[in-house]
């Protein structure tokens, strides 16, 4: 009974960390990128600035996510042997 119990506790808390990841996946699809005041023609330099910075943001959310992801998929594994025992 008590690997069962601890299948279960495994699977609940790779849930947790799927959800965590999804949400981590999402906030970096949603990044923005910051509009300046001047002109394309005056600065271009700036919007590209603006979108690297925007890049910049998504790529560390997405490395979050991929630790998360990963968490989930151990702690997943982790539920199914658990439970085969």
């Amino acid at each position: 009974m008590p690997l069962r119990a601890l299948a279960i506790a495994f699977a609940v808390i790779g849930l947790a960390a799927a959800i965590v990841a999804a949400f981590y996946w999402w906030k970096a699809s949603r990044v923005p990128v910051t509009n300046t005041n001047a002109s394309i023609s005056d600065a271009s330099e700036l919007y590209i600035l603006a979108a690297q910075v925007a890049f910049n943001e998504s790529s560390r959310l997405n490395g979050i996510a991929a630790i998360w992801t990963g968490a989930a998929a151990v702690l997943s594994a982790g539920a199914s042997v658990l439970g085969v025992l």
